[in-house]
């Protein structure tokens, strides 16, 4: 080889292209080409070699060269340095301004699902009452917060507590919605479970278990009872000082635990010192001065809100800056209007010194910010963190949510009796009154029951009670339970003298006529299969849900349909109710869905527009979870009809006539009234049952309860609207939702793909994603020695081995999507939380804080992706603020300059720079095309906007913190000193008791005490020392973004 042809570039240099910076590469001692214009082979990192002229490349300088000295030389990088720089920031899991949540999960996008995420995220009590009315997705709201706590803390562990028959939707929801394997377990498995976290602490689980099987029984501490609950209860019990072993727990109808008397308040009790993070999910409507509320508050933070007005004294607080708020966002509010309001909440204040209303009474907005929609918004953020107790309840309406809402159409269906039917009623009715008379009984089961049989269909009960006992009740029993009082805690065995009136019912059908003399003259069902037919024969394909509470009734229906051609399926108690659905709504064979109410609660069946009531539910709590069952968001329908089947000249007919169908439980959901009115009614129909009243006497009876529940309902509506006009934030979250999906404020599957390939190439040469020939968005991801070695040197350390099957022997391909869902063998969904994203991230903090070599960019994008932007030159620069006190987190602030257009604001500066990551092109002659200097000074223009911005934000951020670190500190000082006198209590009657066992447990007392003060007077001084706030300011990226047509 003759002479190397340039004295500057030479073998193993580090050059550049000089038209295109941002191709970096290593010079080889390879020529090509003619001696005259000879070309030296360069390895460019990320895209192998490639043959360059000698003057196209130039050196890369090993001294740093800033921002504006970039900006000054044309030292432009590309798309994907801005794109991996920008990802890198928002996987650190700590950005107050992105959404983790968003666009991350199996779920239809509705904003107001991600109010209860940021109200969470705000609340200083790590905890949250979701009270959205029924349809409206709880479930889907609670996986969204654990999705956030997985991306933002690195939750592990979850607990969800539900009713035994929504143990199973839940492993389904939190599967398929949220990527997370979930197993049912008992008390004895969950105890098992909690026991091994302090001998392995990394290790993560998903558990759904039953309130019913976890509830402790009654006297469990002293007792010595070995059953599963008792155990669980006194291991919670004793770990009062330990560290949470559970990251979030979740419990869903958590009005079952409002009376604070009941072993399952108890339970949330229990399970509250052991959680990190508590969710509690109802449709229970909110009311103030109310003491159910009050209990379930106290659950979530017994410190914050230790007296039953606490809560409504904190929104006393709150209105006036509420009021307020919702006056900027409008852009009515006045200078003036701002002052007043301020010094209202001070009078009202019960928080002590906010140094955050003091600033605004000191520092009030100028008549130009109220009318300016960006000081506006600022303000209104402002303003909502001033009192964050006032966001430990969440409530959606649904007439909030969907402005078109479905109209309701209810329809009775009512059978004239024949001469057997109403001989068999009038017989059964008066067995069972002189029977409860005779036995002095007056309990709803013994009362209703048999009632209740007879009048879902007689056919059918007649046949039960010519069997035997069981088939009576069996698996009925807990859904009749359920029914009569869905909050009793009851042992499941029947009254004792049940079976003799079993033995007369049974003679009654055989005096009175057989199965089959029933069966021929069954009005009810003639008035059914009539209005089958009538309504297939317009809407042939339609499907249609049928409920009943006895299985009885099912499989009579059944028999019956399919004698008249009709296919039917069958679900209740016992059954895969997923299956059975699945094949209702996929299989054209199946028109109707018979269903009793257990096995229904908790599904989702929108799918379908008619619902059937054979038999008429008396807690009309149950008809709106019935009807709920298809008035659910994504019913596609205009209209939902309800039919309603009744047999004429009965209790049930007039209950509906002159009571149900008065108040209009059918057409419109009953909110608050439904408790009260489940109770009524029950009461109401127990007395015409247990007394020998005439037709007339009983519809008097039914005319007062119907007065006095109309004036109760307009009662209960105002103190309903009361409250919600305090908790309620309009539509002020759903805005920020909106925003932060419309200026990209999430992360995408592309992202996360570019962001690890980038890596890879840059990292680790020899490491590739190959693009699947199954699949275009697969990969096959072939890692080098380095990169495989240090992986599972990563996986290792972090106690995640079993979480990806990259580094098997034969790996499964790769399917970068930023959306949670079941895993499945063939491909590996690679998420934000995937082991792989995280080892990018981590190797990446640990060799530097950026994730790229060129903090600088030139990128062009057309008009049509960055709407509301004008045509022109833009230049950029982005920041990064980071606060490490009572909360840490994050900010990536934005500030754009037009070269020769307008300036942006901070939001459409945002939405520019994101977009033109996600959807821009570099721009490779940025360089000729424009003035570097004057760029450049425009960049050092945008970094000082952001600097003035950065004091604002620094001071403000000063206030909140110290606001939040006293209230924080105030609440564990009550919770130290409650918490202490209780077990002092437990000691000192121990002590005056004289019993030897328990005098024997004040050693163990004293000590749990002890631990106790140890850890919570640590903890107070460990927050303390967070009150010196650490704000820090970094510049993330700059550059020009060339937007054409």
């Amino acid at each position: 080889m003759g002479e190397w042809p340039s004295q500057v570039i030479k073998p193993g240099a580090s050059v550049r292209i000089r038209t295109a910076p941002d191709r970096t590469g290593t010079v080889t001692n390879q020529l090509e080409g003619s001696p005259r214009r000879p070309r030296v082979v360069v390895n460019f990192n990320g895209d192998g070699p490639e043959a360059i002229l000698f003057s196209n490349l130039e050196l890369i300088e090993q001294r740093r060269v800033g921002e504006y000295e970039r900006f000054e030389r044309g030292l432009f990088g590309g798309v994907r340095h801005l794109r991996k720089e920008i990802t890198y920031r928002r996987l650190s899991g700590k950005l107050a301004n992105l959404i983790y949540s968003l666009n991350t999960t199996n779920t239809q996008f509705f904003p107001y699902q991600f109010k209860p995420v940021l109200q969470f995220l705000d609340s200083p009590s790590n905890g949250l009452l979701i009270a959205d009315e029924v349809g409206l997705g709880k479930t889907i709201e609670a996986g969204l917060i654990w999705t956030e706590l997985r991306a933002r803390e690195d939750a592990r562990r979850l607990l969800v507590v539900c009713p035994a028959m929504l143990r199973e939707k839940w492993v389904e929801e939190l599967a398929n919605r949220f990527g997370v394997s979930a197993e049912c377990v008992d008390a004895d498995e969950l105890l098992t479970k909690l026991e091994s976290i302090k001998a392995r602490p990394h290790q993560d689980f998903a558990l759904v278990a039953s309130m019913q099987g976890l509830r402790p029984p009654r006297g469990f501490i002293q007792g010595n009872a070995k059953h599963g609950a008792a155990k669980l209860g006194r291991y919670l019990d004793g770990l009062d000082g330990d560290d949470p072993l559970l990251d979030l727990v979740i419990i869903d109808e958590a009005h079952y635990l409002r009376n604070e008397t009941s072993q399952t308040n108890k339970l949330g009790q229990l399970l509250r010192t052991v959680a990190t993070n508590f969710v509690l999910l109802s449709a229970t409507p909110i009311q103030l001065r109310n003491k159910d509320l009050f209990n379930l508050l106290k659950l979530i933070d017994e410190d914050s809100f230790p007296f039953e007005h606490s809560f409504e004294d904190s929104l006393y607080a709150n209105a006036p800056l509420k009021d307020l708020r919702e006056k900027v966002l409008a852009g009515v509010a006045t200078t003036e209007d701002f002052k007043d309001a301020l010094s209202e909440a001070k009078w009202r204040s019960m928080f002590g010194e906010s140094l955050q209303l003091e600033h605004l009474i000191d520092n009030p907005p100028t008549e130009a910010m109220l009318k300016n929609p960006k000081s506006r918004s600022e303000l209104a953020d402002q303003l909502d963190r001033i009192n964050p107790l006032s966001k430990v309840i969440t409530r959606t309406l649904k007439r909030e949510v969907n402005e078109n809402r479905v109209l309701r159409t209810p329809r009775a269906v009512v059978a004239p009796m024949s001469d057997v039917e109403r001989d068999f009623y009038q017989k059964v009715t008066e067995v069972v009154r002189e029977f409860c008379a005779v036995n002095d009984l007056s309990t709803g089961f013994i009362l209703t029951t048999p009632q209740r049989q007879m009048t879902s269909c007689m056919a059918a009960a007649c046949r039960s009670w010519q069997a035997n006992y069981q088939s009576l009740f069996g698996d009925d029993l807990e859904s009749l339970l359920h029914e009569l009082d869905g909050e009793a805690e009851f042992e499941n065995d029947a009254p004792e003298p049940m079976g003799r009136l079993v033995t007369e019912l049974a003679m009654i059908g055989q005096s009175l006529g057989s199965y089959e003399a029933l069966k021929n003259s069954d009005t009810k069902y003639e008035g059914l299969i009539n209005t089958l037919k009538e309504y297939w024969s317009q809407y042939p394909e339609k499907k249609i849900i049928l409920f009943a509470f006895y299985k009885d009734t099912l499989h009579y229906l059944s028999e019956r349909l399919a004698e008249d051609g009709i296919n039917s399926l069958v679900l209740h108690g016992g059954m895969d109710k997923h299956e059975v659905i699945r094949q209702f709504r996929n299989e054209s064979q199946f028109n109707i869905l018979l269903s009793s109410e257990v096995a229904a609660e908790g599904v989702d069946l929108q799918f379908s527009s008619v619902i059937i009531n054979y038999d008429l539910p008396w807690n009309p709590m149950r008809i709106e979870q019935r009807i709920g069952r298809i008035d659910r968001i994504g019913q596609e329908e205009e209209r939902i009809h309800i039919w309603n089947m009744l047999y004429e000249d009965t209790i049930d007919q007039r209950i509906y006539d002159r009571l149900l169908d008065r108040l209009d439980i059918f057409r419109n959901a009953m909110g608050s009234m439904e408790t009260v009115l489940g109770e009524q009614v029950q009461a109401l129909t127990k007395e015409l049952l247990g007394h020998q009243l005439t037709p007339e006497q009983e519809k008097e009876r039914i005319e007062q309860t119907a007065v006095a529940l109309e004036k109760n309902k307009q009662d209960q509506e105002r103190l309903e609207r009361e409250a919600d006009q305090l908790i309620a934030h309009g539509d002020f979250i759903q805005k920020k939702v909106r925003a932060a999906r419309e200026l990209g404020r999430f992360i995408s599957g592309e992202d996360l793909f570019i962001y690890t390939r980038d890596f890879l190439n840059e990292r680790y040469p020899g490491s590739l994603l190959i693009q699947s020939d199954k699949n275009p968005d697969w990969y096959r991801c072939e890692l080098s020695t380095q990169a495989r070695a240090e992986f599972g040197i990563f996986l290792k350390n972090h106690y995640i081995q079993g979480k990806t099957r990259v580094l098997d022997h034969a790996p499964p391909e790769l399917f970068f999507d930023n959306q949670q869902a079941r895993p499945t063998h063939a491909v590996e969904r690679i998420t934000q939380d995937h082991p792989l994203i995280r080892f990018v991230t981590d190797t990446l903090r640990s060799s530097g804080d950026s994730a790229s070599d060129y903090p600088v960019h030139a990128i062009s994008i057309p008009t049509l992706a960055v709407p509301g932007v004008n045509l022109g030159v833009y230049v950029y620069a982005v920041t990064r603020w980071s606060v490490d006190g009572a909360m840490d987190t994050e900010k990536l602030a934005y500030a754009v300059k037009g070269v020769d257009c307008m300036d942006l604001d901070s939001e459409m500066a945002e939405f520019l720079v994101n977009t033109a990551a996600l959807k821009g092109t570099d721009w490779h002659s940025a360089k000729n095309e424009m003035d570097t200097e004057a760029v450049a000074d425009l960049f050092d223009d945008a970094r000082i906007d952001l600097d003035e911005t950065y004091n604002e934000y620094r001071q403000a951020m000063m206030r909140a913190n110290t606001d939040r670190i006293r209230m924080m500190v105030a609440s564990l000082e009550k919770e130290l000193k409650s918490k202490t006198a209780r077990r002092q209590e437990r000691i000192d009657s121990y002590r005056q008791s004289g019993e030897e066992k328990k005098i024997r447990m004040i050693k163990a007392e004293e000590g749990q005490k002890a631990k106790l003060k140890t850890r919570l007077t640590d903890r107070i001084k460990e927050i303390q020392l967070r009150e010196k706030l650490e704000i820090k300011q970094k510049p993330i990226a700059g550059g020009v973004i060339k937007v054409f047509l």
